[in-house]
């Protein structure tokens, strides 16, 4: 358990430092993955009225037992520990 929390932990602190490498227009696209898939499933999205941030969650693929929150506003994903993400 040690080991996932660590690994979260640095995912939390690199990926406001690898935010920056996206290139598109907004500065919001995707970072490139080459030739590896990743997991291309909707994530579920809660909508706030205007003026509030919308909220998107989903398992982390490839780490079982964590989930992933991100906002429409500018601020790095948040990763949580869920049991209920099987992986």
């Amino acid at each position: 358990m040690t080991r996932y929390l660590t690994g979260a932990l640095v995912t939390l602190i690199a990926l406001p430092a690898l935010s920056g490498c996206a290139s598109e227009k907004r500065g919001t696209a995707d970072a490139p993955v080459a030739n590896h898939r990743g997991d291309d499933t909707p994530a579920n999205v809660t909508n706030f009225p205007d003026g509030y941030a919308n909220v998107a969650t989903k398992c982390v693929a490839g780490a079982p037992g964590f989930r992933a929150f991100v906002t429409t506003r500018e601020a790095a994903p948040v990763i949580l520990a869920d049991p209920a993400c099987k992986g």
